[in-house]
């Protein structure tokens, strides 16, 4: 036995508990080794400690009237379990019904979180792959920008007739983030707004499409391929912001937004 083995079960050793080969064995490791017996010995010297400063003798008749108590309780639940069971059987039938039904229910419940769970990941795992490959087909394009203007009283009547809902633009040049202008991209299978902002030479690109819940969700940063990227709900609005530019001033970006 090695030492980490007899350290385990010298308390209980000490304190007269427990039997068996594994405890016999603890006891012939202690004796013959001197870090352990060392050990014991100290745990020894704090139990007398503890009982020369805490010990109490118990009352007199303390033992007797425990177990009196003990013997009424006994006797109250065994009387309780058989008034239960003569009437049992009546209820059997109704109660397997209802067990039978709450399985049912549960099981149903449990399948249906799991497919919920499983399809969240999977249009997650989707939207993130458009999101990246919009982004990089735009840099790999002369212009990531199909409507070029700063004034977001020409880029916001742009986007009419080309995507079904009006996007919400701002115009950050006083934040230092400058907007070049906005064209319509392909995202989870639907004609989505982007609006295009650049800060030093970093293009950013920022989709936004109707949320299929109105619930906002809080700003998420991942990291995709070597890009930047944030995504959160609002206004009833999915919003994702990707761009090369570091994570703090992508998160700026994302706040002013």
């Amino acid at each position: 036995m090695q030492c980490k083995d007899a350290e385990e079960g010298l308390s209980a050793l000490i304190d007269g508990e427990g039997a068996g080969e594994r405890q016999q064995a603890a006891a012939e490791h202690i004796a013959g080794c001197p870090q352990c017996t060392a050990l014991a010995n100290d745990y020894r010297h704090v139990g007398e400690t503890l009982r020369a400063v805490a010990y109490v003798p118990a009352p007199a008749g303390l033992e007797a009237k425990v177990r009196a108590r003990l013997a009424v309780e006994a006797l109250a639940a065994a009387q309780a379990a058989a008034q239960a069971a003569s009437g049992r059987w009546r209820f059997d039938a109704g109660r397997w019904m209802q067990q039978a039904a709450a399985l049912v229910v549960v099981a149903g419940l449990a399948a249906l979180v799991s497919w919920h769970l499983t399809w969240s990941a999977a249009d997650q795992d989707r939207q993130q792959r458009d999101v990246l490959a919009a982004h990089v087909r735009s840099l790999l394009q002369e212009a990531p920008i199909q409507v070029a203007s700063s004034e977001r009283h020409l880029v916001r009547p742009w986007f009419n007739g080309r995507v079904e809902f009006a996007p919400g633009v701002k115009d950050l040049t006083p934040q230092n983030f400058t907007l070049l202008g906005g064209r319509v991209d392909w995202i989870d299978g639907r004609r989505v707004a982007t609006l295009v902002y650049k800060r030093r030479l970093h293009i950013i690109n920022v989709f936004m499409w109707p949320a299929d819940v109105q619930a906002d969700a809080a700003p998420r940063a991942i990291g995709l391929k070597g890009y930047n990227a944030i995504s959160w709900t609002s206004g009833g609005m999915v919003h994702w912001a990707i761009s090369d530019l570091n994570a703090k001033e992508l998160a700026e970006l994302q706040a002013l937004l």
